[in-house]
């Protein structure tokens, strides 16, 4: 932007852009096996006990007044943190998945790692579709850092909201407890993912924290990642997910800029693209055939307090309820915001 009046000109369109790209459908992979009977049963359940059945959170976008800025540049978007993250420069050292040790721990919240910088405030949409057959489905994600905190297994979390929207609703919501060490590596402690069909609570199909029945903390971000690095991301009692460093600096261009990337391919089965700055920026299969999908990074903006405020309400409402549904949660430290 070179004046005043060009930047007021596109907060005032901010709001419509983002509006715009939350519209497509999407049907989620974890949600195709929750049959829409489990709707009518939890409704039916929720109105027999008295109790009204929980809501899914609102799909409304930013308005430009909760909305600082958003930029089509890396650089710039690296700036865009909100809240008061620690700024203290890090000796990075990769960690070892093996040995989770909480007193290597301290503030979730900061930029420390620049491939998933936890940010408050921060948000990103991806947009992209799942192929079935001839059949292409349109999808987006949005991905929100708040400051909400909640500590498991000894450590401080961050909460991350992931939301996706189908048919102009939110179908499905989880949170990912996400902590960083001392050296620069952000580490998984946690997940709760909430389906929704017609705007109610559907049911909760995963849940694991730390600690809890035999499952185990793994690396979501090296601080410092190598081509063929091979860690665990995370182990519950159900499945444990292998990740390998593929490339790292190569070139990958989304609608929302080109980034110097790290590849990273989750499982064997799909490449997982992070720009330096923003975090994840695109997914793409490793196979062909079958179910296929694909995500790009379109825009990221900077909350201001007022839509931060909305986003980490969403996440407290949501652990909350994560305590109620889960005996993972149960009796797990309520989140707060920091």
């Amino acid at each position: 932007m070179n004046n005043d009046s060009e930047t007021d000109g596109f907060a005032r369109a901010l709001g419509d852009i983002v509006s715009e790209v939350l519209a497509p459908v999407r049907l989620r992979r974890k949600a195709l096996a929750v049959a829409g009977t489990f709707v009518i049963a939890s409704a039916a359940a929720a109105c027999s006990a008295g109790t009204s059945p929980q809501t899914a959170p609102s799909p409304a976008s930013p308005t430009p007044s909760q909305v600082v800025a958003a930029s089509g540049t890396p650089s710039a978007v690296a700036t865009t943190a909100s809240a008061k993250p620690s700024s203290t420069a890090v000796q990075k050292a990769n960690a070892n998945y093996k040995k989770f040790d909480a007193e290597n721990f301290g503030n979730a919240i900061g930029g420390q790692n620049s491939f998933y910088p936890l940010v408050p405030g921060t948000q990103t949409l991806r947009d992209g579709s799942i192929t079935r057959g001839s059949r292409k489905l349109k999808h987006q994600l949005r991905v929100t850092v708040t400051d909400v905190v909640k500590e498991v297994d000894g450590v401080q979390t961050v909460a991350v909201l992931d939301q996706d929207i189908d048919a102009g609703q939110v179908g499905e919501a989880s949170l990912d407890y996400l902590a960083q060490d001392k050296t620069g590596n952000v580490w998984y402690l946690g997940s709760y993912t909430e389906i929704y069909e017609g705007g109610q609570f559907v049911n909760a199909p995963d849940a694991w924290l730390a600690g809890k029945k035999g499952s185990k903390p793994g690396i979501w971000m090296m601080a410092d990642p190598k081509e063929g690095l091979k860690y665990v991301q995370m182990h519950d009692s159900r499945e444990t997910i292998h990740a390998e460093v593929s490339k790292v600096g190569d070139r990958k261009c989304v609608p929302f800029d080109c980034f110097k990337s790290l590849v990273i391919l989750e499982d064997g089965t799909e490449y997982k693209y992070f720009g330096p700055g923003v975090g994840h920026i695109a997914t793409e299969p490793n196979y062909s055939g079958g179910e296929q999908e694909k995500e790009e990074l379109v825009n990221v903006v900077k909350l201001k307090p007022k839509g931060l405020a909305e986003m980490s309400a969403e996440a407290l409402k949501l652990d909350k309820h994560a305590r109620k549904e889960s005996g993972v949660f149960a009796n797990s430290d309520p989140a707060k915001r920091a």
